[in-house]
């Protein structure tokens, strides 16, 4: 019981994220998924797991190992701002590469979101720190929302499981005192704004 604030916020680490919200797109009730060949959610599921997972991985594991960054739970402000571009960057070209097989929105958007949302993470960590980790659980939330809207292709029991997960981050954040519940607070909102970026767009 001691450790299991730590443990959740492994288990719930938001570099996970992408690749979750992929399998839940796959999976959804969006008619356009019954014409899927299965190569094709093969291709959707390696190039997710390659760039937003695997390869974010590999560069902050090396990057400890090479002394560029000091602890892989990026506290300082610098090690936030390379992990907030780190992942900006890693979704930008998942979402290149996926949209050069003219997939429809439906299987991009989410990758668009996490990209919008690092852009207004990246200026805001040069001046305030949040909560990397509700900051991804709010995108994922906000992500969730805007395909309901969109697609109607999730219950709303995802996105009351979503927001109830990120509850759960905020307590182990707050248990481990990694952050002040100011931090937890403006990580959410920052998460809140891509979704704003599309309906005005």
């Amino acid at each position: 019981m001691k450790n299991s604030p730590r443990l959740l916020s492994w288990l719930l680490h938001p570099i996970i994220l992408p690749a979750l919200f992929a399998v839940l797109l796959l999976n959804g009730d969006y008619y356009i998924n019954n014409f899927l060949r299965p190569e094709a959610v093969r291709i959707i599921m390696l190039v997710v797991l390659i760039f937003t997972l695997a390869i974010p991985a590999l560069i902050f594991v090396a990057s400890r190992y090479l002394g560029v960054i000091e602890s892989l739970e990026m506290e300082i402000k610098q090690e936030r701002i390379f992990a907030v571009t780190v992942i900006g960057i890693s979704s930008w070209f998942c979402w290149r590469i996926l949209s050069n097989y003219d997939l429809p929105a439906y299987y991009t958007d989410f990758l668009l979101l996490i990209f919008t949302a690092s852009a207004f993470g990246l200026i805001v960590s040069f001046f305030r720190k949040f909560s990397l980790h509700i900051f991804g659980w709010s995108v994922i939330a906000v992500a969730i929302a805007w395909y309901i809207y969109s697609w109607q292709c999730f219950s709303v029991l995802y996105l009351a499981l979503a927001v109830a997960l990120s509850g759960v981050v905020a307590w182990s954040r707050l248990k481990l005192n990694a952050h002040t519940p100011g931090e937890i607070y403006l990580g959410f909102g920052l998460g809140l704004l891509p979704v704003v970026v599309l309906v005005i767009l």
